[in-house]
């Protein structure tokens, strides 16, 4: 089996609202969205109770990996076929007489044994939150604007709070490769077997985190605002103090030859890389 590693990438996704648009919409909305999270069913808060008391402004990660694969492969076969007359005692098939064999219903029939030559393609694309490792659907994102990341070690963008992936680039495309990698039923030969790691693109979505207070209360809830979307959402959580961690290419975009060795079952590999899987003079 030969497996294609493709050349990484890291985008930045272009917010289509900025902070002060969001909290316009949240602040129209904010009696709905904040008045309902705190249980506020009998007693509900004044407009100017719910008082903002701070702001994250952050860039989320999300993993988009895709992967195809394809198998080349003879199988033994042996066919049925239904002559359709019941005087009909044998047949001539490609110069080669073959005796009917008759049948308790329906017409005489006889065998022909085979190789069917096949070819199985398979093909997933799949998006992963960065922080849990959770297949989530990103695929709404596809479209925006992005920028790509030259150098992830020094990108540190002001005022904003960029959340480091806790989880690996080879976690991910363990989960996509497993889906490609199939075996194929009554294989006599297999001729070629080989995966393409298509994609392994880390993105960064903006997100906008606001924190309202109803102080007579003593109570919080934080609304999340999606800066690509619009979408709004309450529950949601500060993530400047409980998310921890380094970013580093090398670290995060950990895929080997021995790496992939340990998630595709069977046999030796052979690894070919498309392109350099990081470049290490960045």
């Amino acid at each position: 089996m030969e497996i294609y590693l493709p050349s990484e990438h890291v985008y930045n996704l272009t917010p289509q609202f900025d902070v002060n648009a969001a909290h316009d919409r949240i602040e129209q909305k904010k009696m709905n969205l904040v008045a309902g999270m705190l249980g506020a069913l009998i007693s509900r808060p004044k407009p100017e109770e719910l008082q903002l008391t701070s702001t994250e402004n952050r860039l989320e990660p999300f993993w988009l990996v895709s992967a195809s694969s394809k198998t080349v492969y003879d199988r033994a076969a042996t066919y049925t076929v239904t002559t359709g007359w019941k005087e009909v005692k044998s047949v001539t098939i490609l110069g080669q007489e073959v005796s009917v064999v008759p049948q308790p219903k329906g017409d005489p029939a006889f065998k022909l044994t085979a190789v069917e030559h096949c070819v199985q393609d398979l093909h997933v694309e799949q998006t992963f939150d960065g922080v849990s490792g959770a297949q989530v659907d990103f695929q709404k994102y596809a479209n925006f604007t992005r920028v790509e990341i030259s150098d992830l070690g020094t990108f540190n963008p002001e005022g904003i709070l960029l959340i480091p992936p806790q989880v690996r680039a080879t976690a991910v495309v363990r989960q996509v490769t497993t889906e490609v990698v199939r075996p194929v039923k009554n294989a006599q030969a297999v001729h070629e077997e080989r995966v393409n790691i298509e994609t392994v693109d880390l993105n960064f979505r903006p997100v906008y985190a606001f924190e309202y207070e109803w102080a007579a209360k003593n109570k919080k809830v934080i609304v999340e605002f999606d800066a690509l979307t619009g979408d709004v959402h309450t529950g949601g959580k500060k993530l400047q103090d409980q998310i921890k961690g380094i970013l580093t290419r090398d670290l995060l975009f950990d895929v080997t030859a021995d790496a992939i060795g340990t998630f595709v079952p069977g046999g030796s590999i052979a690894v070919k890389l498309v392109k350099a899987v990081v470049d290490r003079n960045k």
